[in-house]
């Protein structure tokens, strides 16, 4: 495939998923090896995974042993990001709601994400108001009156609010101020209903720093960031994707994230979303290598990456890799392969590289 702009869409993957509820699917690993029922030892650093059972997003029958499993894993967290007016508008999302209680279940960190748009496509219209931009008066009270219903119900350690929030500085930079401005009197809301949520917006980082090369992203939004009040963010959340930008991961330079701690100082960073793809799916043929050594070695300069930052967490994007919805989506042949587990279900070496993972 001849190197430049792929048509990539980097919203989050789970936006479309329906999350089963509690205990739905046996909490048995569904794998070829036995389980490990050692107890893990708390660390500072939370390591998570996107919402992904086996079989994923075509069945969930398998959540039981996907949070079965992530709750073994030493700090092991889920991460649920989906539309904010999912269950309706002003109504906390059913899926965020189970997500919680599955945690106190199996015993994992819940991490929450309200998207608010895909791609161009923004989710702001409301049944009362459908003017489709964040000016909607409807659409901030409702959501604003969902996430403190969420915060005060549940107390959730993590809520981020907007997922790749920089991809509509770019689109839109004179609403994106209105975006900041709902930020801010929702980040407000939340921390009276749950002082100890940690709260922050998410970022994708290629994109906002204009170092995706091999996508065709050279010009930096660092706006988006700007924009904000860091006083009101209590960490930065970034999905980090380096093949977009070096064709090999041994290449991904220890300093890759300094543009960013440089202008957040010690504030906290969680990486939402991050990985490297193990196959060449549906004859994509990227410019970067797709090979499962390759994940081991991102592992490692990874590690570089975070070295001396103040690091909240980190979130590998898969566990079980993506089933093919039909058609080989593009969105499919990207990102299936950035998962811990083929489509077997075994082990990828990276696995263990990633259970002795430390920050």
């Amino acid at each position: 495939m001849k190197k430049g702009r792929l048509a990539l869409v980097l919203a989050s993957l789970a936006l479309a998923l329906l999350v089963c509820v509690v205990g739905c699917g046996s909490d048995r690993e569904e794998s070829n090896e036995p389980d490990d029922d050692s107890t893990p030892t708390q660390v500072s650093v939370i390591k998570g995974f996107g919402i992904s059972p086996q079989g994923f997003p075509l069945d969930y029958s398998n959540m039981g042993a996907f949070y079965a499993e992530v709750s073994r894993m030493t700090d092991g967290g889920i991460m649920w990001n989906g539309l904010w007016k999912e269950s309706g508008a002003g109504t906390v999302p059913q899926a965020a709601a189970s997500l919680m209680e599955a945690s106190k279940v199996y015993e994992f960190a819940p991490v929450v994400v309200f998207g608010w748009r895909s791609g161009t496509t923004l989710f702001l219209d409301v049944p009362s108001n459908h003017v489709n931009n964040w000016s909607n008066a409807a659409a901030r009270s409702l959501f604003q009156s969902m996430l403190v219903d969420y915060a005060a119900t549940y107390k959730p350690p993590y809520l981020f609010m907007g997922n790749e929030n920089d991809a509509y500085y770019e689109q839109n930079a004179s609403d994106y101020a209105n975006w900041i401005g709902f930020y801010n009197s929702a980040y407000e809301a939340i921390k009276s209903a749950s002082p100890d949520t940690m709260v922050g917006p998410v970022f994708n980082f290629e994109h906002m720093a204009g170092t995706g090369a091999l996508n065709g992203w050279t010009t930096a939004h660092w706006g988006a960031l700007e924009s904000h009040d860091l006083s009101r963010i209590d960490m930065v959340g970034v999905t980090v994707y380096p093949f977009l930008n070096y064709a090999s991961s041994g290449s991904v330079p220890g300093s890759y994230l300094d543009p960013l701690a440089s202008r957040i100082g010690s504030k906290p960073i969680a990486v939402t979303e991050t990985g490297w793809p193990a196959e060449n799916l549906g004859g994509l043929n990227p410019p970067w290598e797709t090979s499962q050594q390759a994940q081991v070695t991102y592992l490692s300069r990874l590690d570089a990456m975070l070295e001396g930052k103040n690091v909240k967490m980190v979130n590998w994007l898969h566990l079980y890799p993506m089933e093919d919805t039909g058609g080989s989506p593009t969105e499919w042949r990207l990102f299936s392969s950035v998962s811990l587990r083929d489509s077997s279900g075994y082990k990828r070496p990276a696995y263990e590289a990633w259970l002795s993972f430390d920050q």
